[in-house]
This record gives structure tokens, sequence and C-alpha cells, in this order.
């Protein structure tokens, strides 16, 4: 019974722990780790799903003081839902949450849809978090 309970683990919450006011790359990598069971790669930025199922993922994004940033979650190189920091008022946030079925051997990550920057500080603002329903 308790090796049915740990294969049934899947989740993570990742942050970044480092403001950038610059930040224009595609694929942003949360490399500060919460809690994960092994299936996000705080190298590459990509959560892989170890089997078929629903799962849920969430992002939030904290924008770099009046700058604006636009973040989707993306299943296997399509744009799922996006998120929008506006850049009206100084560390605006946005966020979304995506309920995505997956089959194994699935990639999810966050990419940069527009705009460039993010707040964080040593307790992360900007995060990613996913699990399997």
């Amino acid at each position: 019974r308790t090796r049915f309970l740990l294969l049934s683990e899947v989740g993570f919450t990742v942050g970044v722990t480092s403001d950038s006011s610059t930040w224009a790359g595609g694929i942003l990598v949360f490399s500060y780790v919460v809690t994960n069971t092994g299936h996000y790669n705080s190298g590459t930025g990509k959560f892989l799903a170890p089997r078929d199922g629903l799962y849920v993922f969430f992002v939030v994004a904290v924008t770099q003081s009046s700058k604006h940033i636009r973040l989707d979650i993306v299943h296997d190189g399509g744009s799922k839902v996006r998120t929008e920091s506006h850049p009206s008022d100084h560390y605006q946030t946005g966020t979304n949450l995506a309920v995505l079925k997956l089959d194994k051997g699935d990639y999810v990550w966050v990419k940069r849809a527009d705009g460039q920057g993010y707040h964080t500080d040593h307790v992360p603002y900007t995060t990613f978090s996913g699990f399997l329903l």
C-alpha cells in the first residue's frame, strides 16, 4: 500500500529568487525548488509527465517595477493559457491555471509571450506549480 502512494505522488512548486528587469528569454527556468517529486527539471524548466492523466498547472508572474510581462503555460509546444502582469503600477501580479490531459512523456513549461523582466525575492513571488489530479 505504501508503494502505491509513493508512485502516485506527482507534483511540484518552483520559483525564481533573483529579480530581472531585462529578462526576455524563451522558457522561464524556475531554479528554486520548493517541492518536486522528480518530474520538473530545474535545469531546463520543463515538467515531464510520468504517466497519462489529468494535471493542474498554475503560474504566478510579478512584473518588475513598471514593466509588463506575459507568460504562457505551454504543452508540447502549444500555448494553452496566458497570464499578464500589466505596467499600470509597480509590481503587478498576473496568474492563470490550466487543467491539461497529458500522455506519458508530454512536456509542460512556462514561456515568455511578450514583455520582459520579473520581480521576486529570496522567498519567491514568481512561481510555477503542477500536480496530477
